[in-house]
């Protein structure tokens, strides 16, 4: 079995290792502030969001695994300028997407998927950040209150399985930009506060 971690090809003992979550205890061993960033498994890179399945992966001595780790801090900011960039592109088209929304159009369906993808990476990343730091929303002082957005995120999957498309292009056009607005409040504080701790 080929092991690169961090593009370094290094040599464990593999004996009594049996699937990709023993390898990866063993990879850390002395070093749990590192994050998996990246796996790559016989050139298949794999998303982390199926970590916890992949763990399970049993091993065999033909397989090459590729492991990208990073420490938990550098990790979350940097998923934190991803989110910021992704609110940055999408909160100025929220009116295009209401208008397609409402036109019944196929790009408009595409959109919801999409708008509904996204909003759930970020809620996502926003417990796992909560989880991670410890830091609580409330002592960020953000300008959209935490209940408000249940609220509008509760009332947009309402909307959505119900298929009630003047509903959802009335949110989206409408109070999802508090939902935007608040995810990008959030991140950008958490961002300053990480930036500031020393490391």
């Amino acid at each position: 079995m080929k092991i690169i971690v961090n593009g370094e090809e290094i040599t464990i003992d593999t004996e009594n290792v049996k699937t990709l979550g023993e390898l990866l205890d063993r990879v850390r061993k002395g070093k749990e502030n590192l994050v998996v960033k990246k796996i790559v498994i016989n050139n298949e890179e794999y998303p982390l969001a199926r970590l916890d399945e992949l763990k399970q992966l049993e091993l065999s001595d033909d397989m090459e695994i590729e492991l990208s780790l990073s420490p938990l801090r550098e990790f979350l900011l940097e998923t934190i300028e991803e989110v910021l960039r992704y609110i940055e592109r999408v909160k100025p088209l929220l009116g295009k997407v209401a208008d397609a929304v409402v036109a019944g159009t196929t790009e408009g369906y595409r959109s919801i998927n999409d708008l509904a993808e996204g909003l759930n990476a970020m809620e996502n990343v926003r417990m796992n950040t909560i989880r991670i730091t410890g830091i609580s929303p409330k002592e960020l002082g953000l300008s959209v209150s935490e209940d408000h957005l249940v609220g509008i995120l509760t009332d947009f999957v309402n909307a959505l399985q119900s298929k009630d498309l003047v509903k959802i292009s009335d949110l989206i056009d409408g109070e999802l930009k508090d939902v935007f607005t608040y995810y990008e409040e959030f991140f950008r504080k958490v961002e300053d506060l990480l930036k500031r701790e020393p490391s």
